[in-house]
């Protein structure tokens, strides 16, 4: 396995400020592209967490392997996600009914625009950056730009909605997305984002074994209020924060600890997977009661009030 991973030192995406402190340091666990350590910080000035040093944009190909989970398309995660964003979907069905024209922005193989239109909305835009998963969702019949949002160069005000379904935390820069999503959405429109939430009961407990963490494909790790201040910051306003609950990192994080002790442990509980991750979801369930779960959904709209 190759070591070699160009860095790059980063400051703050949300303040500007280049005074971090050291809080984790990471492997890549989850897909395994690199034994380099990542280190995980906390901006001193406004509690920003984000990885620095981090890949630079030539190593993205390398992290992102062919076989990365939300480039595919079949088996029981994919068929619980799918069941998942279906219910998301109805509940924001005012935000996103036709004949409203909407984007989702790092849709890989396409899974939430095929939602989208057998839900009834044809007027669906995806945008993805991986060429293989941007063919993937073209071969379903989807409409989908490869690149990134700058890219595609949306005429201004032309969207009603936007859909970023764990995106926000692997973008290198999101304020300048957000900033390119304000140009595009009409006003009032909608920005629907879903993230790991770092300020959560997962993140504390379990510490680097937290998924949501994923290094090095996570180049950031927000709190509710880290992402409310940034979405400010360009131009938006939150309305809700809703904390999922789902016991997906709790079994992650019990298989990690299993491989680190004893490997064929770790190579036993990986077909019990489902079994256990439905076990635990009470434990996720209680921390989203507690408003600390380890997944949020937020929405906000354009314009700051």
């Amino acid at each position: 396995m190759r070591t070699d991973l160009p860095l790059e030192r980063v400051a703050c995406d949300l303040c500007g400020a280049d005074d971090p402190e050291p809080l984790l340091t990471l492997h890549d666990v989850l897909a395994g592209t690199t034994p380099l350590p990542f280190q995980l910080v906390r901006c001193r000035r406004c509690g920003l967490r984000y990885l620095s040093p981090r890949p630079r944009a030539e190593a993205l190909p390398r992290i992102y392997p062919a076989d990365y989970a939300p480039f595919r398309q079949a088996g029981l995660a994919v068929w619980v996600k799918r069941r998942g964003l279906r219910r998301d979907l109805k509940a924001l069905w005012p935000l996103l009914a036709p004949p409203r024209r909407v984007l989702d922005l790092g849709c890989a193989a396409g899974d939430l625009l095929q939602l989208l239109r057998e839900l009834g909305n044809h007027g669906v835009l995806g945008i993805e950056p991986s060429t293989e998963a941007a063919a993937r969702a073209r071969a379903r019949g989807l409409e989908v730009v490869t690149g990134t949002l700058q890219d595609a160069r949306l005429p201004g005000g032309s969207l009603d909605a936007a859909l970023l379904s764990h995106v926000i935390e692997h973008l290198p820069a999101p304020g300048d997305t957000l900033d390119e999503l304000a140009r595009v959405l009409r006003p009032g429109g909608a920005l629907v984002l879903w993230l790991p939430n770092a300020d959560s009961l997962a993140a504390r407990l379990l510490g680097a074994r937290w998924i949501g963490y994923d290094a090095p494909r996570h180049l950031y790790a927000f709190t509710p209020r880290t992402l409310g201040c940034l979405l400010a910051r360009h131009g938006f306003t939150v309305r809700s924060v809703t904390h999922e609950w789902i016991g997906l990192e709790w079994s992650w994080a019990l298989r990690l600890w299993a491989t680190e002790h004893d490997e064929f442990l770790g190579r036993l509980l990986a077909p019990l997977h489902p079994l256990t991750t439905a076990a635990l979801t009470p434990v996720a369930a209680a921390g989203a009661a507690l408003g600390r779960a380890g997944r949020m959904r937020v929405v906000a709209v354009k314009g700051v009030e």
